[in-house]
This record gives C-alpha cells, structure tokens and sequence, in this order.
C-alpha cells in the first residue's frame, strides 16, 4: 500500500494563515451527543466536516470519530450518533464471569471482539495514512510510559496502523477492556490503552501538531466538541469511611474531568493566537427528566433515548452558538 503520509503532512506554501482544527472528546455512548453536535455543524457549513478543518484529532470515542470523518466511512457526521445509538450493545458484549467475582477482582468487563466487530463495519480496512487530512489520535503506550499520538508529525512516516487498531488502542479504557496489542504495517507493536487516561480532550496536543505543520505564529480556530458532564461530586459522610478501593473510581473521573477543564481555561486565557470553540451540552439547563446517567457505558434505551434526546433539545436552544462556529470556520477559510 502506497504511503500517503509524506503528502497529509507535508508543509505548504498555500497553506492558510488561519488554520481549522477539530477536536472530539471521548464519552462511550455519549458519542451519540458528540454525533449530534457534529451533524448539527456539518449542516450548518453544508458540506462534508473535512472539508473545513485543516487537522481533526481525537481521543477514545472521538478518535473514531475524527477517523471516520476524515475517510469516507460516513455518509454524513449524523450517522455517528445513530452508531453508537443502535451498535453500543454491541460494543459493550459482557466478558464471562463464571464464578461471580466482584469487578475489581476479575479481569476486564467486556469483550474487544464486540467492539472489532463494529469498528470493523465504520472503519472497514482502511489505513491510517487513508485519512484524507491530517488525523491525530491518542493511547496510552503502556510498557513505555508515555502517550501515543498517531499520525503525530513526530514519529516516523512509515508508522503507519490500521484505522481498526487505532480505533482499538483508543478506546482501550482499563478495566472497561483489556490493552490493545497492535502491529504497524511496518511490524512495530505496541500496547496501548484509552488515550483519555491522559488526554481526554487532546486540545494540546493538536495545537503542537498543528503549530509544528502550518507554523509557529499561525492563528488557529480550534473546536473542542464533547458530550458535556456535571462536575463529579462525593458524598462526604460515606467518604469518610472509603480506603484505596472505594476511591480508585471517583478518584480516576475527577482526573480527567480537571484535565480536561484546565486544559480549555489554560487555551482559552493564555494562547490568545488559539480561538476556542466550545461546544458541549450543559445537561444543567435541560430539565431533569432528560439528563442521562454518568455511565459511559449505559446502554440501556432509556439512557440512549436521553443523551439522543436531550442534546437535540440543546442543540435547538443554542442554535446561535453553532452560527457562531460556522462564521468563524467560513471566515478563516478566506484567510
């Protein structure tokens, strides 16, 4: 197979002095809230996402989706949320547990052949060098120590892995299932889990990928889409009494829920040359009735019908924030 990263990251003369990046975060089946907002912009622009963006990035659920956007696996940004809509039970095919062990004692609690299945069916066989613009993903290499970012312009050109494997490696959130171990075409392997025990929203990291291709000084339009999430809070009576184990969970989410905060304040104070875009649903101003659970992994109907819903409803009241993306995307492009 021909490689194409030489001409996806190549630097350009013609390249524009404002450049367009994209960036999903992940959320299991909250993919379906980032599918709506996505679709929602894609409309908006009235064309394919790729084609108004110079660089998409993404972590987790939001790395397939970054990939499937810039592939042709899509016939447009809404199918995403009808994917992890109607394949989440899929996705999430329980691994036996003959014996009945409490879940921090037995191994990961689904299968990753569920999960190949449908990656499989979105993403098919293709490459990542097949991504039609520039497509970083993130993992977690975990005999190294260190974050993986595929496609990443620091790293070998010839490194080069299946959209499927990336997928895999992505979304390989511990405890949740077990580590991806995959093999470039070049046979480098690697063990990687979920990108977002590090990078859940890797606005960095594309703002590094995007300034060391288009240039330092460049003005970036940066859209950070997520599905939105109430501040992880702890009942203090009960955690007065919790050890190591009890707190390894809340513990964990509010990691990356400060990760993530801190990263956009820190974008949006200190790089005034970054022009954030937040679009994420703010459950709290929805009524009660229609906030979904905190289960990334909730894919009972009633769960599914209110991330689906409800970030609808959002989208119908903040029309005007999406307006807003959408003149800035059609500005830059004229830059």
């Amino acid at each position: 197979m021909t490689n194409m990263f030489a001409r996806i990251f190549r630097r350009s003369e013609s390249q524009p002095k404002t450049i367009r990046v994209l960036v999903v975060e992940g959320g299991g089946v909250r993919g379906i809230v980032t599918g709506q907002i996505l679709g929602r912009l894609e409309a908006a622009l009235g064309g394919p996402l790729r084609t108004y963006f110079d660089m998409m990035a993404g972590t987790s659920s939001g790395g397939i989706s970054v990939m499937a956007l810039a592939t042709d696996s899509l016939t447009d940004a809404y199918d995403l949320s009808t994917i992890f809509n109607v394949r989440s039970k899929d996705v999430f095919r329980r691994a036996p547990n003959p014996v009945r062990l409490p879940p921090l004692l037995r191994g990961p609690r689904y299968l990753a052949e569920g999960f190949m299945e449908v990656a499989s069916d979105v993403l098919g066989e293709g490459w990542l060098s097949d991504c039609k613009i520039p497509t970083l993903v993130t993992s977690y290499l975990i005999e190294e120590g260190r974050l993986k970012v595929f496609g990443s312009l620091n790293e070998d050109l010839e490194d080069d892995y299946r959209l499927v494997d990336v997928a895999r490696a992505t979304t390989a959130a511990p405890a949740f299932f077990p580590p991806a171990h995959i093999t470039s075409q070049q046979g480098k392997s690697l063990w990687g889990v979920d990108g977002g025990v590090y990078a859940n929203a890797p606005i960095l990291q594309a703002i590094t990928e995007a300034r060391r291709r288009f240039g330092s000084d460049c003005t970036l339009e940066l859209v950070s889409i997520g599905p939105g999430d109430a501040p992880i809070t702890v009942q203090s009576g009960p955690a007065q009494q919790w050890g190591g184990i009890s707190w390894l969970k809340p513990a964990f989410d509010i990691h990356v829920h400060a990760l993530s905060e801190q990263t956009h304040a820190f974008v949006h104070d200190q790089l005034p040359n970054v022009h954030l875009h937040r679009l994420e649903v703010d459950w709290n101003t929805l009524p009660e009735a229609m906030r979904p659970t905190a289960g990334l992994d909730d894919f009972r109907p009633r769960n599914l019908a209110r991330l689906h819903d409800g970030s609808l409803r959002w989208l119908d009241n903040n029309d005007a924030k999406i307006k807003v993306v959408r003149n800035a995307l059609l500005h830059a492009a004229l830059t």
